[in-house]
């Protein structure tokens, strides 16, 4: 048994991550925090798992081997530091930062320490898109796109909040390679507020793209590789379409499978606690979490002025 704290406990952790850890307390002692009193004992109740208490200390009381930080973003760096210092294994909500000086900086941190820093991106564990990844070697273009009905956004944020997800998947997808110059395509509203943006990398033999569409009119989330001998397509992580010369081929994610496994939080989850127990691998290779930062920052870095 290990000793994981859990801080934050908004949508994103009630919804993707504590029924998760409710189902894996034959492995891990979980221990909750979070400054809203209330907050804590119902969802402690409602999970079914212990609590620390509502302050950073109460976790630091505790004999943690690693501690899931599902906090702001604006917080990030500063709890990955204090727990880094501390000897404790981390694993965060993505991004990690929105400066790649702090980004780095943390994972030199991690090296130093001989800890595991590990950023949760869920989709690189979903197993319709690992279908996609191990097709990688035969990859002519890469496009991964996520839509939203009609949520014009202020435009560092939705880079850094959903871009990311797609740009690490296309990067996943295509097996992180040595990328060029990107080309970029950011459209605007009178406002200010970001409509769309892509990013294009045109490698020796194949295409990545990454992009959001935020009043695409469809809330959806799409990933394709195309190969020589045919297409295959993920979309909303849960149905995987194969064409080719032959035909159409559909699979569902099937019915008893939860959907959090389906869109890759209980295998990554998984896969950190794996690591934490047996002193294993990162699941999520610095270098690789690296590159993706990298890559909307630097868009970022291009923005217009407004």
């Amino acid at each position: 048994m290990v000793t994981i704290g859990v801080m934050g406990l908004g949508g994103i952790a009630t919804r993707a991550y504590l029924p998760v850890y409710a189902e894996m307390q034959d492995q891990v002692t979980w221990q909750l925090m979070t400054r809203n009193e209330d907050k804590l004992k119902r969802l402690g109740r409602q999970f079914g798992l212990p609590i620390a208490g509502n302050t950073l200390a109460t976790l630091d009381d505790q004999p943690l081997d690693a501690v899931m930080i599902h906090t702001p973003t604006e917080t990030h760096a500063e709890l990955v530091r204090h727990f880094l210092e501390r000897g404790v294994n981390v694993f965060v909500d993505k991004p990690l930062a929105t400066d790649m000086a702090e980004v780095k900086r943390l994972y030199a941190l991690a090296e130093k320490q001989g800890l595991l820093l590990t950023v949760g991106f869920n989709r690189r564990f979903a197993p319709f898109h690992q279908v996609l990844a191990q097709q990688a070697v035969a990859a002519r273009a890469v496009r991964v796109m996520k839509t939203r009905i009609a949520n014009p956004d202020d435009p560092v944020h939705a880079l850094w909040d959903l871009l990311i997800h797609p740009v690490d998947t296309a990067l996943m997808v295509a097996n992180f390679p040595v990328l060029p110059a990107p080309h970029y395509v950011v459209q605007s509203d009178t406002d200010g507020r970001l409509l769309r943006a892509e990013v294009t990398f045109a490698l020796a033999h194949s295409v990545i793209t990454a992009g959001i569409d935020e009043q695409a009119g469809v809330n959806l989330e799409e990933a394709v590789l195309t190969t020589d001998h045919g297409i295959l397509r993920v979309q909303d992580l849960s149905r995987l379409t194969v064409l080719t010369a032959q035909g159409e081929n559909r699979q569902l994610a099937p019915d008893w499978q939860p959907t959090l496994l389906t869109r890759g939080f209980q295998p990554m989850v998984a896969a950190f606690v794996r690591a934490v127990a047996a002193h294993g691998p990162n699941p999520v290779a610095p270098e690789t979490s690296i590159q993706s930062h990298q890559v909307i920052a630097d868009m970022v870095a291009h923005l217009p002025l407004s």
